[in-house]
């Protein structure tokens, strides 16, 4: 569920004004309310309200008690769930609509001048750095000029931060290194169709970051949208680089610059990633990968593999082939003199 340092929780809402909202039929209990909304996984779901989009998704609610679960009309009978059901043509689109009801970022409040702030008398903060509210800041904290650091964010003791860079959503463990221009905590990208338009989903999770990670310059890190994004200790992440919402990153990886991980991949620990390399999203990459530059993921990789090649297959499969087209390129050059 949204967590309150960084999410404030709007007024509950009816369950008549919910089905209301999203163009649903609701037959009874219009008496009750949902104060939240909540990922799958989440332990106490009595009054929030969760979407699922297939069968498997529905499955995971049996036997548990829920406030309303949007899905769509051919799953309704499907649901063995104790709690209302309301069917919609998009649950993900739904969902989004009580989201924005139910919840909006502290940060689109007016900043105030951080006076419920708690920050070690023994750190280091630039007097440009405008601060939010109930930021934790421990021992030995370095921030530079122009940063901001938005209402609820923990820092960790000894984390650096340099010049220009913004922190919302985020918590941050100790040692962190974080260059300059860096931007964690930002809304993830997130979009669902409705008749030709695209609305924006709301993203009402967090950045954690584990210690003794470090963060290049003008790196970004979005939160995530329900769950959390998450940087493993010991991570080392060159400069523009591109972390999409709720991607989980292992231990002691080294990313190297301008490579993009879409959302929702989960990767182990001890993976290298050249330069360049791209993710699509939902992907699992086990420990201790390696992927050479500009490598295109499209595909699970199984753990302690090599890949390369766009889209990325195993490297000496990739390398064959690099060997077989360079011959081919050879022998056409040869026929054409």
């Amino acid at each position: 569920m949204p967590d309150p340092r960084f999410f404030s929780q709007n007024a509950p809402l009816g369950y008549g004004d919910a089905a209301e909202a999203v163009g649903a039929v609701l037959s009874s209990q219009r008496n009750r309310q949902v104060t939240t909304v909540a990922a799958l996984d989440e332990h106490d779901l009595q009054s929030a309200v969760v979407y699922c989009e297939d069968e498997a998704s529905l499955l995971r609610l049996t036997d548990r008690r829920f406030g309303i679960c949007l899905t769509t009309p051919a799953l309704d009978a499907r649901s063995k769930g104790e709690g209302v059901v309301l069917t919609v043509r998009s649950p993900r689109l739904a969902f989004a609509v009580l989201s924005d009801k139910l919840h909006q970022s502290r940060e689109d409040d007016v900043l105030s001048n951080a006076d419920k702030a708690r920050i070690h008398p023994e750190s280091h903060i630039h007097s440009s750095v405008s601060l939010g509210d109930e930021v934790e800041i421990g021992a030995g904290v370095r921030i530079g000029p122009h940063c901001h650091i938005g209402i609820g964010v923990v820092i960790g003791e000894g984390t650096h931060i340099a010049a220009g860079s913004t922190i919302t959503h985020a918590i941050v463990g100790k040692n962190v290194r974080i260059l300059a221009g860096a931007r964690i905590g930002q809304a993830g990208f997130g979009f669902v169709e409705d008749n030709g338009r695209l609305v924006r989903v709301p993203q009402l999770g967090r950045v954690v970051i584990k210690d003794d990670v470090e963060i290049g310059a003008n790196t970004t890190i979005d939160r995530g949208a329900l769950t959390d994004t998450v940087i493993g200790g010991g991570t080392k992440i060159d400069n523009l680089v591109q972390i999409g919402h709720n991607t989980c990153i292992g231990e002691y990886c080294i990313i190297a610059a301008q490579t993009g991980i879409s959302g929702s991949c989960v990767i182990g620990d001890g993976v290298l990633m050249g330069g360049q390399v791209g993710l699509a999203d939902h992907l699992c990459i086990g420990d201790g990968v390696q992927l050479a530059a500009k490598a295109g993921l499209m595909r699970d990789v199984p753990a302690g593999e090599r890949w390369g090649g766009a889209p990325a297959r195993p490297i000496k499969e990739w390398l064959r082939e690099n060997v077989k087209l360079s011959r081919l390129g050879k022998e056409k050059k040869g026929k054409s003199k």
